[in-house]
């Protein structure tokens, strides 16, 4: 890996003198992501078609004339 760096333009070496190849990180075991509920098997995700910012516009629109009718 140093072979690569070298001979590249830089503005300060010192920031590649600390790099050693046998340093970087050794494989670990990757996370791994455990449900805290269930979810059916059928349930479909899809996008909402309006913005997020207008809909809580409408939202607090509609709380506000639900308080004062």
């Amino acid at each position: 890996m140093a072979d690569f760096l070298k001979g590249l333009p830089v503005y300060n070496e010192s920031n590649f003198s600390r790099f050693h190849a046998d340093s970087v990180c050794k494989a670990s075991r990757p996370s791994v992501y455990l449900p805290t509920r269930e979810y059916p098997s059928d349930q479909i995700i899809v996008t909402e078609k309006t913005n997020i910012l207008l809909r809580y516009l409408h939202q607090q629109w509609d709380k506000n004339a639900a308080k004062k009718g």
